[in-house]
């Protein structure tokens, strides 16, 4: 009797140990290092074509984030006419930076796969200013000025992605960036007289396909 009890404790511990092993094997083949690049297309606070994207990196540890990088810069120009005096105009040039930081994770799904994150960075403007004067006599006179604003940006966002093979995935991406309204001109030094530029809003969205490299 006693010795069928060891036997039987022997049979149990192998098979534990052997579902363990199976289990461990499972599990570390699910685990893997990605990288995310993806290239933006389109946001919605531009007025024309942008260029950046963002850079993701994903691990197996379970619980921690996975980081990444956002960037997006455009270039917006601006021409407007003195409520006063019409023969004088005003020229701007401004090209808008965004940079962030974000922490995201990866949601699980039958078929599709997710991801969700936020981050936090800057946006940096480079504003260029050029007031021109025209008289009657055909002559025209410019003074010129530019400044560098910074101010904090929050950004939340979402990837959904189809995989293939376990290694490869393409996904589209739509990050919203939430940017304070800034004044081009009377909080940047910019010297301009007889003339009030409405605060500008570049809060939006930017929109990103892109790929997932699995090792």
């Amino acid at each position: 009797m006693l010795n069928r009890t060891k036997q039987l404790n022997k049979l149990c511990f192998s098979s534990c140990l052997v579902i363990g092993f199976i289990l461990l094997t499972s599990t570390a083949k699910a685990q893997f290092i990605g990288i995310n690049v993806d290239a933006a297309i389109a946001y919605s606070a531009a007025p024309g074509s942008v260029s950046g994207g963002s850079v993701g990196i994903t691990h197996p540890v379970p619980y921690f984030p996975n980081l990444g990088v956002s960037k997006l810069s455009f270039i917006e120009k601006q021409t407007k006419t003195l409520t006063s005096s019409s023969s004088t105009s005003l020229s701007l040039r401004t090209e808008t930076k965004i940079d962030t930081i974000n922490l995201f994770y990866n949601v699980p799904f039958p078929v599709v796969s997710i991801a969700l994150g936020i981050g936090a960075g800057t946006m940096k403007t480079d504003t260029a200013v050029t007031e021109t004067s025209s008289s009657s006599s055909n002559s025209s006179s410019s003074n010129s000025d530019d400044s560098d604003l910074s101010t904090p940006v929050s950004e939340g966002f979402i990837h959904i992605g189809l995989p293939f093979w376990n290694i490869i995935e393409f996904h589209i991406g739509y990050h919203a960036m939430s940017v304070s309204k800034i004044d081009l001109t009377s909080k940047s030094g910019i010297s301009v007289t007889d003339y009030s530029l409405e605060k500008k809003n570049y809060t939006g969205g930017m929109t990103t396909i892109g790929v997932q490299i699995a090792f």
